[in-house]
């Protein structure tokens, strides 16, 4: 689960409506609880750039940009039921640690 791609019912930051987005599943916290980072086909925002090279399974439908650090926890109800898109290559997945790291100020 950590690595892959879900699109979600992702609630917005006031927490008064949802929005159906892709997701990157980063770190599972505990049963309850995941990190995620939400993408956007937006090519103009800020963060990494992910196309179905950077894909070890699944697929994506456009290029993408994961944004980063937009690290935001949610409840695992929301990844669980929801669509799988595609897991990231371990690689691309390193990268996006190290990009969050240098963000964050790690």
């Amino acid at each position: 689960m950590v690595g892959s791609i879900y699109f979600i019912s992702m609630p917005y930051s006031d927490f008064t409506k949802v929005k159906g987005r892709p997701v990157l599943v980063f770190k599972h916290i505990d049963k309850d609880d995941f990190l995620i980072l939400p993408l956007t086909s937006n090519l103009e925002r800020e963060g990494i750039l992910i196309t179905n090279n950077d894909i070890v399974d699944g697929q994506l439908k456009k290029e993408s940009i994961i944004i980063v650090p937009k690290l935001t926890a949610i409840d695992a109800s929301l990844i669980k039921g929801s669509r799988f898109i595609a897991t990231l290559k371990e690689t691309s997945f390193t990268k996006v640690k190290r990009v969050l790291c240098l963000e964050l100020g790690c």
